[in-house]
């Protein structure tokens, strides 16, 4: 019997780190201390740690070090660490007396996320104070390399470099800001949101998406008066850890365009496990066929909407993991 209880003792203190290149299952028991060591881990390369046991309110306080040159985003039982110069970092997840320490070892080489094709990324997407640069960067432009800039924002300021291909910008108020570039062959857009009480409940939090997350969109059809509505309704695959969780999104009504940035979540503690979710409108329906265009974090995902002259919307996607569009034909 005690070798019994003493092993659903170890298996409630399960502890599971993943990360894109090594997974590993650990048992801690109470008042000990387990660490490992990962190596070849690029720059900018993202690692999702989860810390799991039987207990939905497990409070997990995650601490790295040296953190000058490190990126943590924590979302309840899980943290996605990224490390933006070469070196060796101790990451530890604590939860009551059981401690994991991480000794990660960054090479030189970075991680590139953004492919071969054109894209535009944005430094930070959430949890950013008025008056906070953000740097958004070219990838893999033309060979004309001249890049056209514009700010959806009420008050900003832009620096642009036409040599690296960057813009900071610098968001004096609360809300979201929108920024697109275009090359003359490619337009790209993506939206953040800047922390204002006015704007958002001071009592949340926002959070990045849990590494590896997917969105489930459900396209319907809403009649307003005499006018149809195209209403996408988005859930994660995830949970996160309450019940008024909302991803943050925009969309505008000139464009089938959605930006989808991260979560806004209630503030600790909170027991409940749910999916995020948000729904997005468009009224300008107009017959024909329309690029549909999904920016997911900082990643572009396009397909196509045809609408008939009889109000029937089909949806073109392709086949990738991180974005499920179903139903695919409504009216």
């Amino acid at each position: 019997m005690m070798k019994k209880n003493n092993l659903i003792r170890f298996v409630l203190l399960l502890l599971i780190f993943n990360s894109a290149c090594k997974k590993e299952t650990i048992i801690v028991p109470d008042n000990s201390v387990y660490e490992q060591t990962i190596n070849d881990i690029k720059r900018e390369e993202p690692i999702l740690l989860t810390f799991s046991n039987s207990n939905n309110s497990i409070k997990v306080i995650w601490t790295i070090s040296p953190t000058s040159v490190t990126a943590i985003n924590a979302v309840g039982n899980t943290a996605t660490v990224t490390f933006s110069k070469r070196g060796t970092y101790t990451v530890t997840g604590t939860s009551g007396n059981a401690i994991a320490k991480y000794i990660v070892k960054v090479t030189g080489t970075v991680y590139n996320p953004y492919g071969t094709n054109f894209s535009l990324s944005a430094s930070r997407l959430i949890n950013i104070n008025a008056g906070d640069p953000v740097v958004f960067t070219i990838h893999n432009p033309s060979a004309r390399r001249i890049i056209t800039w514009s700010v959806f924002s009420t008050s900003y300021n832009i620096r642009i470099d036409t040599i690296n291909l960057t813009a900071t910008v610098t968001f004096n108020k609360g809300g979201y800001g929108s920024v697109t570039a275009s090359d003359g062959i490619h337009t790209e857009r993506r939206t953040v949101w800047i922390n204002d009480n006015a704007n958002t409940n001071p009592n949340e939090d926002t959070v990045s998406f849990i590494l590896g997350d997917k969105l489930l969109l459900q396209p319907s059809i809403q009649v307003v008066g005499a006018n149809k509505q195209l209403v996408i309704s988005t859930t994660t695959i995830n949970s996160y850890h309450c019940a008024t969780d909302k991803i943050l999104s925009f969309s505008e009504g000139s464009s089938y365009m959605i930006d989808y940035a991260g979560v806004a979540i209630a503030p600790q503690p909170c027991s409940a496990n749910n999916k995020a979710s948000c729904s997005n409108r468009f009224t300008n329906i107009q017959v024909g066929n329309h690029p549909f265009v999904i920016n997911y974090e900082n990643k572009t995902f396009a397909g196509n909407i045809n609408v008939s002259n009889t109000g029937i919307y089909t949806f073109t996607w392709p086949n990738n993991s991180a974005i499920n569009i179903s139903p695919l034909v409504v009216q």
